[in-house]
């Protein structure tokens, strides 16, 4: 995991977030749906803000998750091997790394199971609606039909997986044997 993010400040992490998604937005929207110019200003420049915000509290969640615990002595180098296997990287032999990941990984699960019920509820809401509209509007279409529900799924999926997969990573970093 790069972890250079994690010491950028919030409002920059938004703002440059926002003003490469209005850029992507708008050049997708000007060259792969063949709009005017205004048209793909205007598709740009409206979610980029909210886009912004988002990220911007994304990443200050994400300092919050992994930020420094109590009496850890570990490097910027060191805590991104300890972010890495937190996650899915490979387990490092030095102890306090091991250690530090899998303190990382335990306030991971505590952050996760209490929410994966909302989240899947919400993200799979969201996607059927959106693959709704959009075949309401639009129906010549027929990737979108097929594209926006699979979406819902995938992100579903990983929402209810991720508490079994976090209590895996646990276990073999805590796991006396050596990587």
């Amino acid at each position: 995991m790069r972890t250079y993010l994690l010491d950028a400040s919030n409002w920059l992490v938004g703002l440059v977030s926002g003003l490469a998604y209005g850029v992507l937005f708008g050049l997708a929207v000007r060259f792969l749906m063949d709009e005017s110019w205004t048209a793909a200003l205007v598709a740009g420049a409206a979610p980029a803000p909210a886009f912004g915000l988002a990220m911007g509290l994304v990443n200050r969640r994400t300092k919050r998750l992994f930020g420094p615990f109590e009496g850890d002595t570990l490097d910027r180098k060191q805590r991104g091997r300890a972010l890495r296997a937190a996650q899915w990287g490979p387990i490092p032999d030095d102890p306090e790394v091991r250690a530090v990941a899998a303190r990382f990984a335990r306030r991971q699960l505590a952050q996760a199971e209490p929410r994966w019920v909302r989240v899947t509820l919400v993200v799979g809401v969201v996607f059927l609606l959106a693959s709704s509209v959009l075949g309401l509007i639009d129906d010549d279409i027929e990737w979108r039909r097929v594209i926006l529900p699979l979406c819902g799924v995938a992100v579903c999926g990983v929402a209810l997986l991720q508490p079994r997969f976090l209590r895996r990573r646990i276990a073999h970093l805590e796991s006396d044997q050596a990587p």
